[in-house]
């Protein structure tokens, strides 16, 4: 408003023109619903408020300081770590320990919030929200930032009683509940959700039975050799594993078992083998939620396909987190990503973009996982299992000290990395593969670990 302030003022006397000012200034302050004095506030609508739409509004706040921000989500509360459910599982981590920002972050923020309603369409022709109550938020920037849900496999069973996901806060307290009168689970999926929730219920002193298609646990994220390190070291505490066997049927309580209050359940395997479980968590999966904007304009593929701006094939809307679809730097390969930095990434930049400071998302490795499920930390990034010859593979096995290092290399460029017993690293021959640095002179030593930061950047520059 320096516009009106330099005019002269109309009023010769000096106490008149200071009460104008005064005037005019809590006269801005005043927020009409969606202008003051003719210029118009932009209406930024957040859908989901989780990693990416916390991000988003975060930033749209620094970029905007008028702009009326609203978050949609169908959970009832503020912002928590997804990453940490499984912490909360297991007892080390308590509900408030779980927030990923102050307990006053809307409010100073400037942040309407409508929580426990979900969003159930997107009207892209009249710019509105249509909530589950049939409510409905209208918008002039839109980011859906929806996130995933446990992908359930076709499985006789699998909507019964005590078979349950692990993806937000309500599924993590179900499991909890249901733990009181329970001796025995059975995980189906022994990839890092399923992991982390079967070492979490152990944790809490239950029967733990992991059961995994693929002929060896974290099978997208880790090989054999890497992956039998993090198994061997599990079952030392007495998690047990059954590998190579899919789930056929998950059978409920009998009449007879349920006329003494037993809630077990049969899970069936399609060997013909019977588990009996009193939980059973499904990880085989996640899918992105996406069925808020099926039948609109907006494109989609397995998740929603944005731009480099994050923008959709809709003017004006916008999607980020584990819902949209980018381009891994490393493979070229457009999918979701469902890891938490990059959700953050995302949000920022689609932030930018709706707040009109057009900014481009460069992309970011789209498979990186690191873990801890005992004593033995692990992390895996890039290309872990190359799919054909023309990829050169160093590896280091010290099975017997809980050590495997592996690189993965495309024309001496690092393209994919496991580490597992150390980790601290990573970050270095991530940043190498970031910068696609070629790594002939010293991949060798990266192997082996005898390098520095220090070092590599005089080898790179």
């Amino acid at each position: 408003m320096r516009w009106y302030m330099k005019r002269p003022m109309p009023f010769r006397k000096k106490d008149a023109g200071r009460r104008q000012a005064r005037w005019f200034k809590s006269a801005v302050l005043k927020v009409r619903k969606n202008q003051i004095w003719g210029v118009k506030k932009v209406r930024y609508v957040i859908i989901g408020n989780s990693a990416a739409g916390i991000k988003a509004a975060e930033t749209l706040r620094k970029l905007d300081r008028g702009g009326l921000i609203t978050i949609i989500s169908d959970e009832p509360g503020p912002a928590y770590s997804r990453c940490l459910l499984p912490a909360f599982l297991a007892g080390m981590r308590n509900e408030d320990e779980l927030r990923i920002r102050p307990e006053n972050f809307y409010q100073r923020n400037l942040v309407d919030t409508v929580f426990g309603k979900k969003a159930v369409k997107v009207e892209t022709g009249r710019k509105q929200v249509v909530l589950a109550d049939d409510s409905r938020v209208e918008y002039d920037k839109l980011l859906i930032a929806t996130g995933s849900s446990t992908a359930f496999p076709p499985v006789e069973g699998l909507a019964g009683p005590g078979v349950l996901g692990l993806r937000n806060l309500a599924d993590a307290r179900e499991i909890l509940e249901y733990r009181r009168k329970a001796r025995r689970v059975v995980v189906i999926g022994a990839g890092f959700i399923g992991m982390e929730a079967a070492y979490a219920l152990y944790r809490r002193g239950l029967e733990v039975t992991v059961v995994e298609k693929m002929p060896h646990i974290l099978p997208l994220q880790l090989d054999r050799p890497a992956a039998e390190i993090i198994q061997r070291d599990m079952q030392a505490e007495g998690v047990r594993f059954i590998l190579g066997a899919g789930v056929r049927e998950v059978a409920g309580p009998s009449l007879w078992t349920r006329l003494f209050g037993k809630t077990g359940r049969g899970v069936i395997l399609d060997n013909g083998d019977r588990l009996k479980a009193e939980i059973v968590i499904v990880a085989t999966g996640i899918k992105p939620n996406v069925d808020l904007v099926r039948d609109t304009e907006i494109k989609l593929n397995w998740g929603i396909v944005v731009d480099q701006y994050m923008q959709t094939a809709v003017p004006d809307v916008y999607a980020a987190g584990d819902v949209a679809e980018t381009e891994d730097i490393i493979t070229g390969i457009v999918c979701v990503s469902p890891i938490w930095p990059n959700a953050v990434t995302q949000g920022a930049i689609a932030a930018c973009n709706m707040a009109g400071r057009p900014r481009l998302y460069t992309g970011l490795i789209g498979m990186q996982n690191a873990v801890e499920f005992r004593d033995v930390p692990a992390i895996a990034m890039g290309i872990t299992q190359p799919p054909d010859g023309s990829y050169e593979v160093l590896a280091l096995h010290r099975p017997e000290r809980n050590l495997y290092r592996k690189l993965v290399l495309k024309d001496d460029v690092i393209v994919g990395m496991i580490l597992v017993g150390d980790i601290g690293q990573a970050g270095v021959i991530a940043a190498l593969m970031r910068k696609k640095a070629n790594a002939r002179k010293f991949k060798e030593r990266i192997l082996k670990g005898e390098f520095h930061h220090g070092y590599l950047q005089r080898a790179v520059s």
